[in-house]
């Protein structure tokens, strides 16, 4: 084999992965646009408010102070797209490093138990935690 040859059949080689590419694309986009298409018979959207109000449900958060930096947080709210997100970032930003969590969700509410260390000088009261978080899930 000689040098144009090498080329050719590498050429030959690419076009052909192009091909390929080109073509799982289309396939994905199909799936993907059937699947959008097709309704699941099964699946029943949560309405959250109604589902916490149906239980008397509603949001809530409980901050007790352990001892040293060390606190256990209890937050209920409404079961949102990125709402847990939303909540631990805000954790975060407090100044908290999550030791121990629990998450229960059920009929549109959100449970949270935390065990949380304050670090590099994080909020230290506990009403102005609670004040935070109660501000945070009002937003979400």
């Amino acid at each position: 084999m000689n040098k144009a040859t090498i080329i050719t059949d590498a050429i030959t080689y690419i076009e052909e992965l192009q091909k390929s590419v080109e073509d799982l694309t289309d396939q994905l986009h199909q799936m993907e646009a059937t699947s959008v298409a097709e309704e699941n018979p099964n699946f029943k959207e949560i309405d959250a408010e109604q589902g916490m109000n149906k239980w008397g449900l509603a949001p809530e958060v409980q901050v007790n102070h352990i001892g040293g930096t060390k606190y256990w947080i209890k937050i209920v709210f409404q079961k949102k797209r990125g709402g847990l997100t939303k909540l631990m970032e805000a954790i975060s930003v407090l100044g908290f490093d999550i030791t121990d969590t629990s998450i229960t969700t059920s009929d549109g509410a959100v449970l949270v138990t935390l065990s949380a260390e304050g670090i590099h000088g994080g909020l230290s009261e506990a009403d102005k935690i609670k004040k935070f978080l109660l501000e945070v899930i009002g937003n979400i």
